[in-house]
């Protein structure tokens, strides 16, 4: 795993453990800075970015952090300023898809960006990419992290850092315990990511539960999306049906499918890409090929993704 693991970095990059500030997600945080952003630039670097934001301080700083790992905006290599991403457009313009992302469509697309890109949120990645069996507690996710940062020769961060990290991975994910208090539980449940069911915290424990099976409201638009995005990352035209279930940053991993759901979804391929890809199984051999990958149907693939909720929801 050491080996695979760190080809997924860019040189001279390191995992990210903070920045979010142990705040999760919250729908209206992305729409907010985007809009700000259009015209206040240099939001991030100035000092009343909270009150314009209408957030504390350490909120504004998370909104910063979330915006990036969303992909939804990006630091200018020039300046101190940050500009939308064109998914960021897409998503969240005046036109855009979900702009207060309220569908399934926008919840399961934040999930992957979030989770496919190890720099961004380790732990995240790693929860959905890397951990060993279906349930955990705090600290042997803490510790598997520590071990995985050793044998990478990372700087391994403090175990209050580790902690508060998964801790706040916990709060987007996980429904509220019923013994918080009301106004934290109308926080969390303003997460996105909440309603995935992704994870689920087990009755009078101190153990989670990360949970597989057809997550039946995921657009099979968004399982292509992810495809494509594997043969952009490999540089192949075929990747077996194991891979697209098991492998690092796959559909099946990240989407939390089972083997049936996943396969349903593969069946599609070909209707959902216009015959641009398609499944096959000859002689045993189950996989995807993808003859011309072109990174612009990826655009294509979202916005069939956002048309068809539009259609039912």
């Amino acid at each position: 795993m050491a080996s695979s693991l760190s080809s997924l970095f860019s040189p001279n990059s390191l995992p990210s453990f903070s920045g979010h500030e142990t705040f999760a997600l919250r729908s209206n945080w992305l729409k907010k800075a985007y809009d700000l952003l259009q015209h206040t630039p240099d939001l991030f670097s100035r000092e009343d970015a909270f009150v314009l934001l209408g957030v504390g301080k350490n909120m504004a700083q998370s909104i910063r952090f979330w915006g990036r790992v969303c992909g939804v905006f990006v630091r200018s290599e020039t300046s101190n300023s940050y500009e939308a991403t064109s998914l960021g457009h897409s998503l969240l313009g005046e036109k855009g898809w979900d702009q207060f992302l309220v569908t399934p469509a926008s919840r399961w697309l934040l999930h992957w960006q979030i989770v496919s890109r190890p720099e961004s949120a380790f732990t995240w990645f790693f929860t959905f990419n890397l951990l060993k069996g279906g349930e955990f507690t705090v600290p042997q996710m803490a510790s598997q992290i520590r071990s995985i940062a050793n044998d990478q020769g990372w700087r391994v961060p403090s175990d209050t850092t580790i902690t508060r990290d998964i801790e706040c991975m916990l709060n987007c994910y996980c429904q509220p315990r019923s013994h918080q208090n009301s106004l934290i539980n109308e926080d969390l449940l303003l997460c996105p990511l909440t309603d995935l069911g992704l994870i689920q915290s087990l009755p009078g424990q101190q153990t989670y539960r990360i949970v597989t099976g057809q997550q039946t409201d995921l657009p099979s638009e968004l399982v292509a999306f992810a495809i494509l995005q594997m043969m952009h990352q490999t540089g192949r035209k075929t990747i077996s049906f194991s891979e697209l279930a098991y492998g690092l940053r796959s559909p099946g991993r990240i989407f939390r499918l089972d083997e049936d759901a996943l396969l349903s979804r593969l069946q599609e391929l070909s209707q959902i890409t216009n015959n641009q890809a398609y499944y096959s199984d000859q002689s045993g051999i189950r996989q995807v090929a993808w003859p011309n990958p072109d990174d612009s149907q990826l655009e294509t693939l979202l916005n069939q993704a956002f048309t068809h909720e539009v259609r039912y929801v």
